[in-house]
């Protein structure tokens, strides 16, 4: 009895850190008839809750969501996200209908900084930056481009560029 009581302040010590709770409670809540799993948040920074640190929800080393438009609407479904770590170790992985794709650190874990292309319908961009620290994609490109985001990652599929 002793043992679960302590095993139960130290989870619940982990569970309300207040930077972690704050950043989760930031997302806002789910979208509607959308259930936890792969396809859900689309969009949103992957690793703020994916972080590990409680085993569920598991933890993801990269994440993060493609669309074929600027404005985020259309997801880029069957896209390949290609990851280059800094010691030239390569991982794909493959987005799902909603534009979602994330790899665990079981999968791969990147030597930052990281370079990151995506191929769609026969095209591929590069980031022209790599990736300096974080895994989740949309801690940088958030839903509206600005002076602190290049915004939403896309890959045209009208022969434009992103």
């Amino acid at each position: 009895m002793r043992r679960t009581s302590i095993l139960a302040a130290v989870m619940t010590m982990f569970a309300c850190d207040p930077v972690q709770s704050s950043a989760v409670d930031a997302l806002g809540g789910e979208v509607a008839n959308v259930k936890r799993g792969p396809l859900h948040r689309a969009g949103q920074p992957c690793t703020t809750c994916h972080d590990g640190a409680l085993g569920d929800p598991p933890a993801f080393s990269v994440a993060g969501t493609i669309y074929v438009d600027e404005a985020a609407q259309t997801a880029a479904s069957g896209a390949t996200v290609t990851l280059t770590g800094a010691n030239g170790a390569t991982h794909a992985a493959t987005t799902n209908e909603v534009g979602n794709f994330y790899v665990t650190p079981s999968e791969y874990t990147p030597a930052y900084p990281m370079k990151v292309s995506v191929t769609y319908d026969q095209t591929t961009v590069e980031m022209v930056t790599r990736v300096g620290r974080n895994g989740s994609c949309a801690d940088c490109h958030t839903s509206t481009a600005g002076s602190t985001s290049a915004g939403p990652v896309f890959i045209p599929t009208d022969g434009g560029t992103p």
